[in-house]
């Protein structure tokens, strides 16, 4: 698929780069989908297959980099889950001027926490997909770099070197996740639906974090704990978008079809 490349400023000015890929013809719902930590928009090249399901089925899919990450500008070092979420708020205001709606809200990870964040305070948000996200923000960082994690507590900076190579982060980061309320920000989803996936084995975020959100959200969310799916569904990642797409079929994509808007591009 040959996706429209977007540019998005947010709140600080920064150009966030993004995809956008729509249906030829009407338009059910529009997903953002929001990456991980240290990931891009593009997944590791599976945003296409994910698109391609979507796009079939009359759903736009936008999908962006946060500042810091893969094109967009910023420094990595100063991410902080409040600048994520500002973004993500640069990117629905944009969906939202140019008529992309009703607006479905997907993240990764790290995401997933952005996503939460966000949607709590952002009526315009009709659905909540959460893939392999944490909201034990602390417990979760400090088990993967319990050494680094210290250093930012106490107000420094660190280099980490992970799968990707070296980066570094500033003691923004700890010091900003301190100040989130993941329980608050799932009370206040409302009777929004929302579709919960996560690995079993997920070696980074504990699967107690899927069960943790879903037994306190309600009935109207969903829940699928995939047995032998690691962090980033290496081996199992059609499964987790076929479920994504039954579950994006139940609740939005029998409404009826919005008409292309020659604002949209």
């Amino acid at each position: 698929m040959n996706p429209e490349r977007l540019v998005i400023r947010n709140a600080e000015g920064n150009r966030l780069s993004a995809l956008l890929f729509v249906p030829a013809g009407e338009r059910r719902c529009t997903v953002i989908a929001a990456h991980g930590f240290r990931g891009t928009k593009e997944n590791g090249g599976r945003i296409c297959s994910l698109a391609a399901k979507l796009v079939s089925r009359g759903c736009a899919l936008l999908a962006f980099d946060f500042a810091g990450s893969g094109e967009s500008e910023g420094d990595f070092a100063d991410i902080t889950l409040s600048g994520q979420v500002r973004d993500l708020q640069a990117v629905v205001d944009w969906s939202d001027s140019r008529g992309l709606r009703p607006v479905v809200l997907l993240g990764r990870s790290f995401g997933g926490s952005t996503v939460l964040a966000e949607a709590a305070g952002d009526e315009r948000v009709c659905g909540i997909i959460l893939w392999s996200t944490p909201v034990w923000l602390r417990e979760t960082f400090a088990a993967i770099m319990p050494a680094e994690y210290r250093q930012l507590e106490e107000g420094n900076s660190v280099w980490i070197r992970d799968d990707w190579g070296e980066f570094r982060l500033n003691p923004g980061f700890a010091r900003d996740l301190a100040g989130h309320d993941m329980l608050q920000y799932i009370k206040s989803i409302g009777q929004r639906p929302v579709l919960i996936i996560h690995g079993q084995s997920d070696e980074i975020v504990k699967p107690e974090n899927a069960e943790y959100i879903y037994e306190r959200v309600g009935e109207q969310a969903e829940l699928h704990l995939v047995e032998g799916s690691d962090h980033r569904f290496l081996n199992s990642s059609a499964l987790r978008e076929d479920l994504t797409v039954a579950w994006l079929e139940r609740y939005f994509l029998q409404a009826p079809a919005v008409a292309p808007d020659s604002r949209e591009r």
